[in-house]
């Protein structure tokens, strides 16, 4: 940028003037730049004129989020700011140590009555990549939609590549770019720990792992129908290699071990043992384990109410007869605790729980209602030729040495006198020491001879 004169006429000045009233107007001979120094190195701004003029050179700055808001460092030696990385020294500006926050534009400025003449200069510090958080699980429902977001920041802005621990990503591919990754459809396929790395050649690169896991909404809980006074064993089989950390939650507290259950680790068997249930304990118990490249986790119900009856299989017997019907129930088994068989340790964990009931609560009451059903015409289906009959009642107590004595609750009542060739409705309760079991209705049949 070249010198320029400019006449002024200021109130006599030129009289006073021993050159005859010319004064010469502030120039610098440097070009806008641009610098791009690393966090912590040094930058030095250039003022310089070639000419001392009598004119303050003043230094000014404006961020680049606020382009608009002007800040006065310094004028010629003196500063505005006050940061011991500032010094001037003969027209030169510089910051030691350089930061984040330093970036943005300084301009080198000659205040005169007419005008300001400057020069901007850029300052872009660069840094390097980060990734926050380093480490983040994200809850994924089978069939939903996911993302996986890497959320990195540096100067120059990172590229980011995803890769897959221990195995390929779900598209086949070994790796993938882009700063998210996207399942459209959740499945047991995406189970696993994703690598992002983000990487600008500034310092060393930055990495983060993203763990989707995989919650099965559609998956039926277990559970576990149970009484006051009986003994329930959990046990939680966890598969990983490095091993790993298993925790025990009550309605998503933490177990209290020492007054409400007693917890047994060891190998791949992670039991935790109520002595005698209460109803304090009644619940839904969950067993997650996690180590660095993965979590898992798996959930069982204690519920004082009993297990809805379920009539047994009437293929294996002759339960039908001309005046009258026997009915049979038989009431689901509990897990005996077994584990599953054995396969190679993966890096994410996996995990199975079951449950032992060693106290078997016993049948206390049962009661059958029962009535003819109501017939319809075969000419006219929408007129009714018979009412349906009256509800008959058979309630009986059962004697605990009328039970198996195996984990298996069952019965037999045969119900009598009643018409030959009928349909009929039923509904059967099962009553124990806690509460009655829900309705459940079902429908038989006598024979025609």
């Amino acid at each position: 940028m070249g010198q320029e004169q400019y006449d002024y006429d200021d109130a006599g000045a030129a009289d006073d003037d021993e050159k005859g009233g010319k004064h010469e107007v502030p120039s610098f001979n440097v070009q806008p730049m641009v610098f791009n120094p690393t966090v912590g190195e040094t930058v030095n701004i250039p003022c310089t004129s070639g000419t001392k003029y009598d004119s303050a050179l003043l230094m000014k700055r404006r961020y680049f989020d606020d382009s608009k808001a002007e800040q006065l460092i310094s004028g010629d030696t003196f500063f505005f700011v006050k940061d011991d990385r500032y010094s001037i020294q003969d027209n030169v500006f510089t910051i030691t140590n350089v930061r984040k926050s330093d970036s943005g534009y300084y301009s080198c400025t000659y205040q005169t009555p007419d005008m300001n003449i400057n020069v901007t200069h850029t300052l872009d510090v660069y840094f390097s990549a980060t990734v926050k958080p380093e480490h983040k699980i994200i809850e994924a429902i089978k069939g939903d939609k996911a993302d996986l977001d890497c959320n990195a920041d540096g100067n120059p802005k990172p590229t980011i590549t995803w890769t897959k621990q221990g195995g390929k990503m779900p598209s086949g591919e070994a790796q993938e770019r882009g700063t998210s990754i996207i399942f459209e459809e959740v499945d047991r396929h995406v189970h696993g720990t994703y690598e992002c790395l983000a990487q600008n050649g500034v310092g060393e690169p930055a990495k983060g792992t993203q763990i989707p896991l995989l919650n099965n909404r559609d998956h039926e809980q277990e559970i576990v129908h149970t009484g006051n006074g009986d003994k329930v064993e959990l046990v939680c089989v966890v598969h990983a290699n490095p091993a790993a950390e298993v925790q025990w939650t009550h309605d998503n507290k933490p177990v209290d071990r020492d007054t409400m259950a007693e917890v047994h680790e060891g190998g791949h068997r992670h039991l935790l043992t109520i002595e005698q249930v209460s109803e304090a304990d009644f619940g839904v118990y969950q067993c997650s384990a996690s180590n660095k490249y993965g979590a898992v986790f798996e959930e069982i119900k204690l519920t004082g109410s009993y297990s809805n009856p379920r009539l047994g299989d009437q293929t294996d017997r002759i339960t039908a007869f001309i005046t009258a019907y026997t009915i049979t129930y038989r009431k689901t088994k509990v897990s005996d605790g077994t584990s599953p068989p054995s396969s190679p340790p993966t890096p994410s964990p996996t995990a199975r729980l079951s449950s032992v009931l060693k106290h078997h609560r016993l049948i206390t009451a049962y009661t059958i209602t029962y009535r003819k059903t109501k017939r319809l015409s075969i000419l006219q289906a929408n007129e009714s030729t018979d009412e349906p009959g009256e509800w008959m009642e058979i309630a009986e107590d059962v004697a605990e040495g009328a039970q198996d004595a195996g984990p298996s609750r069952s019965f037999e009542r045969t119900v009598a006198d009643l018409e030959r060739a009928t349909d009929y409705d039923g509904v059967l309760v099962i009553r124990n020491s806690v509460k009655p079991s829900a309705d459940v209705t079902f429908n038989f049949s006598t024979r025609k001879g």
